[in-house]
């Protein structure tokens, strides 16, 4: 959660509140705040999604900090400019069932001295990550992964893949020049932008260098992904079950077995996702407060059951993720969260 009274610590740039005319643009500053208070304004930005400290050993380290950010939607991805001096970046594994974000990152180092990138960093916040040190500029895409299911094995784990193929290197020219454009473009082109923006993505990440070294694992990845995609989609569908999945995905039943194999069985990762979407909507400040309307939205019809199994996944009742749950600020802060946090 962020930090006692950092919360109020900065003022947003024009348009930067969702519901105002310039809803698609986040952005924070701190070069024009009270030095003593301004890591605290940059971890308010980042959190409670991305866990932000001090890279220093002594003292807080917020006097010596400077750290400017902009977040822009691009239909449903979003685009990060951002330039920091040294901090640390964490983002827990667990974090994923209290905020419900999975979106995918590709990350960029920009020289100062205006050389390409040598290396292309990609993560997942459904994984978690953590990175020390972190300082300069950096230039992101957020991707949804509903937009670019074929590009699942590339984001199982952290990893940075050196700019050397083409791909990699269209890919590092391409993503400075369109953050850099991004405020020229109409609200209007967004969906033929987020198009074009998945399809380049998708033609740069499926390079052969780009992608892990198991074929069969990618195969199987991109499998679970294109599978896991239709299971969220029918959540609350009673009927949703394995031979329906067969049907849907066009995978064989044994390939089905086999994928989710590692996971429990497919029947046990359905469960998995219902409760997970559950707990994130129990968790969420604007969430539905009925509990019994949460649990029928994620297809259980059964209070005694899904209490049980949400007590055996979870270790506490609903009832008790519902009463954590924080109140809803009177007007929400423009940070990561937000930008990434729609429907």
């Amino acid at each position: 959660m962020p930090d006692p009274g950092a919360t109020d610590l900065r003022d947003p740039v024009a348009g930067g509140v969702p519901g105002s005319a310039g809803a698609e643009r986040f952005s924070v500053d701190t070069r024009g705040l009270p030095p003593a208070i301004r890591l605290d304004a940059w971890r308010a930005f980042w959190q409670p999604a991305v866990h932000v400290t001090a890279a220093g050993t002594g003292g807080d380290g917020g006097e010596a900090f400077d750290g400017q950010a902009t977040l822009r939607r691009l239909g449903r991805h979003v685009l990060l400019d951002m330039k920091a001096t040294p901090a640390n970046y964490r983002r827990p594994r667990s974090q994923g069932l209290r905020d419900g974000l999975d979106q995918w990152l590709v990350a960029l180092r920009m020289d100062e001295a205006g050389r390409p990138p040598a290396s292309i960093w990609l993560g997942s916040l459904s994984h978690g990550f953590g990175l020390r040190h972190l300082w300069g500029r950096w230039l992101a895409v957020f991707i949804r992964p509903e937009c670019l299911p074929q590009a699942a094995s590339i984001f199982a784990a952290p990893r940075a893949v050196p700019v050397l193929s083409p791909a990699a290197r269209m890919l590092a020219g391409m993503l400075p020049r369109l953050i850099a454009s991004a405020d020229q473009f109409a609200a209007g082109n967004e969906p033929r932008l987020e198009a074009a923006l998945s399809s380049m993505l998708a033609a740069c990440l499926l390079d052969d260098q780009m992608l892990p070294v198991s074929n069969r694992w990618q195969l199987e990845a991109a499998r679970r992904a294109r599978v896991i995609a239709l299971v969220d989609a029918s959540l609350s569908d009673p009927g949703l079950s394995p031979a329906k999945l067969v049907r849907q995905s066009g995978i064989s039943r044994s390939e089905l077995y086999r994928c989710f194999a590692a996971a429990g069985g497919i029947s046990r990762a359905i469960q998995l996702r219902r409760l997970r979407r559950a707990y994130a909507e129990l968790a969420r400040a604007d969430g539905p407060s009925s509990i019994s309307r949460i649990k029928e939205a994620v297809g259980f019809f059964d209070s005694s059951s899904f209490t049980r199994a949400f007590r055996r996944e979870f270790g506490c009742t609903p009832r008790e993720v519902l009463a954590r749950r924080p109140p809803v600020a009177a007007h929400p802060l423009p940070g990561l969260a937000a930008a990434l946090s729609f429907r």
